[in-house]
């Protein structure tokens, strides 16, 4: 089985080489957070310096990939005062983004092969049992809630209706999500009360929620991150103003780092639209320091603004309003960020995991799965494909 590759930014890694001089003069701080001396690690090991050459990266690569388990050491132990202070003055997390979770059905909806079907016969466990080893190795995973878990009737008038029952939220428990974005165009199918429900439920249950004007915040090693969840159909100065005030507020609350999910965008269109691109583009230039988006049920492409990464949509997850759509392909997002003493946050190890929503190509069984070989290549170009209009790619 091929190894799965490990995508780190490029303005994480540029301070590490250029031209293939060396650079890491001293004990450096490396993207997935480990401090490496690549000066040292010549020195001290030359018969990986004649293997791998004197470039820092190569030097890197060969740490994470061999010496560590053959017991070198990453850096000069006349050097572990100094090493260790650089790891106590920053703090490390690692957050999780996926799409479009839709834990129930529509209105009408039948013929067999339902999400309740495989509720009934699995249970709350199934649904992300094969991304769950994910989502419990991160510190936070959140996702779109895309319908009302409630016990009351679909009530809008509409052609898809959804909701779920309010015992799927055991599937969010069981899957390791912690936070869930509420604002997207499903969210009130069973009216005011259908969505108070769902709420109470999600609080009850311990699962963080957000959507228009709620945000949430969950703290972990001493980092506290903000959640925002908010429609875009348009970019207007009211949306712009609400957008700007959130991010602010949230700032203003502590936060260390903000997260931004949006619903907008087109259905079924590959390609990310001009009121989109607005609104994450004014996210980041007001504070936040990731955006996601999530409504066009295909994936989108990934771009770098500002330093910052933009998945304009993730596509479907587990998805229960579609027994088998065309193109199942999906991905997890996964963010590290650094924060200092001072505040002070940086970007660290990036990571697109392509997965499809279903365990089989045949149907949806609503179980996302992560993918390899061919398939995993072959969803990767396929978002590198959708990421080149933009003046930096996250490819």
């Amino acid at each position: 089985m091929r190894k799965k590759k490990i995508l780190i930014l490029t303005m994480a890694i540029s301070a590490m080489c250029a031209n293939g001089i060396t650079v890491c003069a001293a004990p450096e701080r490396m993207p997935d957070g480990t401090i490496f001396d690549a000066d040292y690690y010549a020195d001290a090991y030359p018969d990986v310096a004649a293997a791998v050459g004197t470039d820092s990266t190569a030097l890197y690569q060969h740490y994470i990939n061999f010496g560590k388990s053959e017991e070198r050491s990453a850096t000069n132990p006349a050097d572990a005062e100094k090493v260790a202070k650089m790891q106590e003055e920053v703090r490390k997390i690692t957050i999780s983004f996926a799409g479009d979770c839709t834990l129930g059905g529509y209105k009408g909806q039948g013929g067999g092969n339902l999400f309740r079907d495989y509720y009934e016969l699995y249970g709350n466990e199934y649904f992300f049992k094969n991304v769950r080893k994910i989502f419990a190795q991160d510190d936070i995973t959140y996702v779109n809630l895309e319908g009302a878990l409630t016990p009351y009737k679909q009530v809008v008038e509409k052609k898809y209706p959804i909701k779920g029952e309010p015992e799927y939220v055991g599937a969010l428990l069981d899957g390791s999500i912690e936070v869930v974005n509420l604002a997207n165009n499903h969210t009130y199918d069973c009216g005011q009360a259908g969505y108070d429900s769902c709420r109470q439920l999600l609080a009850d249950n311990g699962i963080a929620y957000c959507g228009e004007l709620e945000t949430c915040t969950l703290e972990r090693s001493g980092i506290k991150t903000g959640f925002i969840g908010l429609n875009c159909w348009g970019m207007d100065k009211s949306l712009s103003q609400k957008l700007q005030t959130l991010i602010t507020d949230l700032k203003n609350s502590g936060c260390d780092i903000v997260c931004v999910m949006f619903h907008g965008g087109i259905e079924r269109e590959y390609e990310s639209n001009a009121t989109t691109e607005s609104f994450a583009h004014q996210a980041i230039d007001y504070g936040a320091d990731i955006v996601v988006g999530a409504h066009p049920h295909v994936v989108q492409g990934i771009e770098v603004y500002q330093g910052k990464i933009i998945c304009y949509s993730l596509g479907n997850f587990s998805f229960g309003a579609n027994k088998n759509p065309s193109d199942k392909d999906t991905f997890i997002f996964q963010q590290t960020f650094f924060v200092e003493n001072d505040g002070t946050v940086s970007y660290g190890e990036s990571n697109v995991i392509p997965c499809k929503v279903s365990s089989t190509d045949t149907k949806n069984d609503y179980c996302p799965t992560p993918q390899t070989g061919e398939e995993y290549d072959r969803i990767i170009q396929k978002l590198a494909r959708y990421s080149q209009k933009y003046p930096v790619s996250y490819f």
